[in-house]
């Protein structure tokens, strides 16, 4: 049996008030053990200082929880973690008015040790837990690549995952990991965009035609980027197709220079599919006499596709359906 003494009762439990669960979360009984309501001290200390005093509590280091409140903020900052990494004190002070989650804190922690990571999170503006949870979505190679987490939604992390899991399907861990550190070094989420799409895309095979010396084949994703720089256009979205050996590209040497794209056609092999000048222009009905020329020498078709004739090898033939002209097939 345990006894009090007289005239006293068991002690009483310190309950956090519903402004200190609103402002320490999942710290705030353990900030009420500390601070009794009205836990003053805590709630009317810097929100810096109330992210040190969590960020002990975090890491375990109750004891030292009220030299974070109260000490000068070098000593308190060494007294909460002993040592500290470098930026952290200017980065409380960027981490909003509300505790964040003890894994969050602790993440922090390691990703200002890193150098790189430490580098992007100590210029930045404003941190926030969100943008850390967004690292845990990335590929691991990734978990330092804080400016692109930064510049990120949460689904835009999902798909770089998913990306990295497809190559290490297809390719092989070491493949994936290389190239998902490659993704991690690009200095905006948009170039990280492309890097992905274009190490998804396997390389091109070999061209169905040489080509001629005006018409010359766009044989590797290399000379299809360099060709979409040069022409500024989508040409570089062409490659799942190209890769995939739907399509082939081909560079004409003009006058007008042009791009050209033929498929594959279930009657006639190859056909003309599309011609674009610079910023996807036409070229002119004058000057197509030479490349049409060049297409025949290398047996492209040029007209209607097989499919176009299937579609209208139906009852309505005939019957009233008006069959558009053999030009309508293709752009050029």
């Amino acid at each position: 049996m345990f006894l009090f003494p007289k005239g006293a009762g068991p002690p009483a439990v310190a309950e956090p008030t519903s402004l200190l669960t609103l402002v320490a979360v999942e710290f705030a009984p353990r900030v009420a053990a500390l601070w009794p309501a009205p836990h003053t001290a805590f709630l009317t200390a810097s929100a810096a200082r109330r992210h040190l005093v969590c960020m002990a509590l975090a890491c375990g280091r109750d004891p030292a929880c009220h030299t974070a409140l109260e000490a000068r903020l070098p000593h308190a900052v060494a007294a909460a973690l002993g040592t500290p990494p470098a930026g952290l004190a200017r980065a409380l002070t960027r981490m909003g008015d509300v505790a964040w989650a003890a894994e969050d804190y602790r993440m922090l922690l390691r990703l200002l040790a890193d150098p790189k990571a430490g580098k992007t999170l100590r210029h930045a503006e404003v941190l926030e837990a969100a943008t850390l949870r967004r690292l845990a979505l990335l590929p691991a190679p990734m978990a330092g690549a804080v400016h692109l987490a930064m510049g990120l939604s949460d689904d835009g992390a999902v798909v770089l995952r998913e990306a990295y899991e497809a190559l290490r399907l297809r390719d092989g861990p070491a493949a994936a990991e290389a190239a998902a550190a490659r993704w991690a070094r690009a200095e905006f989420a948009r170039t990280a965009f492309d890097a992905v799409r274009d190490d998804l895309a396997p390389e091109l095979g070999p061209p169905p035609h040489p080509g001629t010396a005006r018409l010359r084949p766009l044989a590797s994703k290399w000379a299809l980027r360099d060709a979409a720089r040069r022409y500024r256009n989508c040409l570089a979205d062409h490659l799942p197709p190209a890769a995939l050996g739907q399509s082939a590209y081909y560079e004409w040497a003009g006058p007008p220079e042009a791009v050209v794209q033929v498929s594959r056609d279930h009657v006639f092999g190859w056909r003309l599919n599309e011609v674009r000048t610079a910023r996807n222009g036409f070229v002119p009905q004058e000057a197509r006499g030479p490349l049409l020329d060049d297409l025949a020498l290398m047996g492209v078709h040029v007209g209607r596709s097989g499919w176009d004739l299937h579609s209208y090898l139906n009852a309505e033939v005939g019957i009233g359906y008006a069959l558009p002209p053999p030009d309508d097939a293709f752009e050029y």
